[in-house]
């Protein structure tokens, strides 16, 4: 299914965990555009999720600073800038997957990734993997993800959405990535009748999982966006 994995690793910024948290939720994102939003009281909202993503304790009050700074970059002009860093952009489309959270205790987190490497070798193909603290986002095709059902289940608590296609957006080398992109792509599919399942930001690509009845149209929305 993918050839590449990507992990996401304990300890991102509080600025791209706010990004990447507000881009998966359409209602909020329009509404910090709109100004009507109290950011205090959105911090408090996701303060768990930051933690989450941050893997470490986090300060409320920074994470406000990190949501008015979001906010601020929501302006037509940074859209436009967004628009232009998606050309040139690489994009592949894999239907038939399986979106699949693992949940643990901190000290599982390590163990379920040895057991995920273990089975390296009955995976049709390598998965989607990301770490975080208290869970493993693992994105695979159909079959891979039943081996690591049967491997998990009773081991872990576990959650799966199915029939789900995913979107590798590849981003051009020269363009340096900054937070926001995903929110940027959010809306663009959005408006075009594409709700994002969950949005993933790794060293070198953006990862989007949609159900699988979008693949095809939101890969058409994205393609006529990075060709220009």
């Amino acid at each position: 299914m993918m050839a590449n994995p990507s992990t996401r690793k304990n300890g991102v910024p509080v600025s791209e965990a706010v990004s990447t948290i507000i881009s998966r939720n359409y209602v909020v994102l329009e509404s910090l555009k709109l100004k009507i939003v109290n950011y205090h009281g959105l911090a408090t909202r996701i303060y768990p999720e930051v933690e989450e993503l941050t893997g470490k304790k986090a300060n409320l009050e920074t994470i406000v600073v990190a949501i008015k700074r979001f906010s601020d970059r929501l302006g037509d002009q940074e859209f436009g800038r967004m628009s232009a860093t998606l050309r040139g952009s690489k994009l592949n489309l894999t239907g038939g997957a399986v979106e699949m959270t693992v949940r643990g205790k901190p000290a599982q987190v390590r163990q379920i990734l040895q057991d995920v490497v273990k089975m390296e070798d009955e995976f049709s193909d390598t998965p989607y993997v990301f770490q975080l603290v208290n869970s493993v986002k693992i994105i695979a095709e159909e079959g891979d993800a039943k081996l690591l059902e049967k491997a998990f289940r009773g081991r872990y608590e576990l959650s799966l959405k199915r029939s789900a296609a995913t979107i590798t957006i590849r981003l051009p080398p020269s363009v340096e990535k900054f937070p926001g992109i995903a929110s940027f792509i959010t809306e663009l599919l959005y408006r075009n009748g594409v709700s994002i399942l969950d949005a993933f930001l790794s060293n070198e690509d953006v990862i989007l999982t949609v159900q699988e009845k979008f693949g095809p149209r939101a890969y058409q929305v994205l393609s006529e966006e990075t060709s220009g």
